[in-house]
C-alpha cells in the first residue's frame, strides 16, 4: 500500500463481563482486561496511534479513560460481532465519503488516494506500531487482505500458547486477527459475513457458499492457498489476497485465562508521548 493512501483502522472491542477472559478477572470487557495495570485494548489503540500510517481510529465497544485519549470515535458495540462490525465499518465509509483533496494538491490534482480500512480486533497487545507499520507497507494489492502466520513462526514466537493451524498445501497456518480493505470491500463482504453467521451451526449451508470442492480440499489438507483466494474472488467478485507474515504478533490474541501468564512479559506501555 503505498504511504499517501489514507487509511482508517475499526477497532473491534465488543463484549462485556459475560466474556470468558473479562469474567474471570471482573473487567467490563474482555478490551478492559487489565494486562500489567493497563487495559488490553490500550495496547492495540496506541500501536495504531504510533504507526504513522493511520489517519483515524474508530473503536467499536467500550473504553475507559486511557483508550478515550488513543481513538477519535466510540461506538457503542452491537449484539453480535457482525453488529459491531457493521457499525465500524459503516463509520469508516462515511470519513472515507468525507475526504477531499490531498492537504497541498493543486487545482485539478483530484482526489488522493482511495482511503483504505484496516479492521482489527482489540485482543492483540503484542502487536506494536512497528508491526502495524510494516504489516500495512509490505501487504499485497487486493481489495481484500488477510494475515496468516507459519506455525513455525508462531511456536517459535509463542511457544506456550496454542492456536488452531489450518493444514494446506503450502503448509500449517494460523489466522490473523486484522483484515486490510478497499472501501469497495466493504460492501460486498458485509453480506458474506452475516449469511456465514447465521449459517455457522449448520454445516453445509457454510459448505454451500465456500463450495464443496474447497471445503473438501480443506477438510483434506490438500487446498492450495491459491486456490482459496480465487475461490474467495469468485465469491465476493474482488481481488482477495493471504499475506503470509512471519510477524506471528498478528495472530497473538488473548481470549483465554491460560493465556494471561504470558502477558506478564509484556514490555513497558509506550505512552504516546515516548519518543
Amino acid at each position: 500500500m503505498e504511504p499517501s493512501t489514507p487509511l482508517v483502522a475499526v477497532v473491534l472491542a465488543g463484549g462485556d463481563r459475560d466474556d470468558r477472559l473479562a469474567a474471570t478477572v471482573g473487567a467490563a470487557s474482555k478490551a478492559l482486561v487489565p494486562l500489567r495495570d493497563v487495559p488490553m485494548g490500550a495496547y492495540v489503540a496506541n500501536a495504531l496511534r504510533r504507526s504513522g500510517v493511520v489517519d483515524r481510529i474508530i473503536w467499536v465497544g467500550k473504553t475507559d479513560g486511557l483508550i478515550r485519549r488513543l481513538v477519535d470515535v466510540e461506538l457503542p458495540g452491537g449484539q453480535r460481532m457482525v453488529d459491531s462490525l457493521s457499525l465500524g465499518l459503516g463509520a469508516a465509509l462515511g470519513w472515507a465519503a468525507g475526504l477531499g483533496p490531498r492537504p497541498g494538491a493543486t487545482e485539478g490534482d483530484g482526489p488522493g488516494r482511495e482511503p483504505r480500512i484496516l479492521v482489527v480486533s482489540a485482543d492483540l497487545p503484542w502487536w506494536d506500531a512497528e508491526s502495524v507499520e510494516a504489516f500495512v507497507a509490505h501487504a499485497p494489492a487486493a481489495d481484500l487482505v488477510y494475515p496468516v502466520v507459519r506455525e513455525a513462526d508462531a511456536l517459535a514466537r509463542f511457544p506456550d500458547q496454542p492456536r488452531t493451524y489450518a493444514r494446506l498445501r503450502d503448509g500449517r497456518f494460523t489466522g490473523g486477527n486484522a483484515l486490510l480493505l478497499s472501501t469497495k470491500a466493504v460492501t460486498r463482504l458485509l453480506p458474506l459475513v452475516d449469511a456465514a453467521f447465521h449459517a455457522r451451526k449448520r454445516p453445509w449451508a457454510l459448505a454451500q457458499m465456500v463450495g464443496f470442492g474447497t471445503l473438501l480440499a480443506l477438510l483434506a489438507g490438500t487446498a492450495r492457498i491459491s486456490a482459496i483466494e480465487a475461490r474467495v474472488d469468485k465469491l465476493l467478485g474482488m481481488t482477495a489476497r493471504a499475506f503470509i507474515t512471519s510477524d506471528a504478533t498478528i495472530a497473538a490474541d488473548v481470549d483465554d485465562p491460560a493465556h494471561l501468564p504470558a502477558t506478564l512479559g509484556l514490555p513497558h506501555f509506550p505512552s504516546p508521548g515516548d519518543a
